[in-house]
């Protein structure tokens, strides 16, 4: 007669290294998430920055008098400064690019495209690459939306 427990034997190992897989995967997702967090974030903060400190170059004064809102080169010249500044803190797995920066009337627009590969999925052999767009406007004087 086959006595029942030794049949189960080792049970207790293919649960403890299912449920392993399963933890390594979660904490990978959480950290990869993170990171696509932390990048969109970043993004979000530099296109803002940017587009508002091109906004502080409009010169309302010569606005009212000459019908020119934006001095552009200006504005564009202090977006990219901010820019810049902001992508010298960047964390090292993040790579962030400026596009080209569009003035409207008084309105200054800036678009920044981020770039990213995962930490854990590479070496998982899921190589794929989030990539993130954000996008501000910033205006000084009065505002024409509806």
């Amino acid at each position: 007669m086959i006595n029942p427990r030794k049949r189960e034997i080792g049970q207790a190992s293919l649960v403890f290294v299912a449920s392993l897989v399963i933890i390594m995967a979660a904490f990978a997702l959480l950290v990869d998430g993170g990171r696509y967090l932390v990048m969109r974030n970043r993004a979000r903060m530099m296109a803002d920055a940017s587009a508002l400190s091109g906004a502080g170059i409009i010169d309302l004064e010569k606005a009212q008098h000459e019908g020119d809102f934006v001095l552009s080169d200006e504005a564009i010249e202090r977006a990219k400064y901010i820019f810049n500044e902001n992508y010298a803190d960047k964390p090292e797995w993040a790579d962030y690019q400026l596009q080209p920066i569009r003035i409207i009337g008084n309105e200054i627009w800036v678009t920044i495209t981020g770039t990213s590969s995962p930490l854990f999925g590479s070496n998982l052999g899921l190589n794929y690459s989030v990539t993130i767009v954000s996008s501000a406007r910033a205006a000084s004087g009065i505002s024409n939306e509806r």
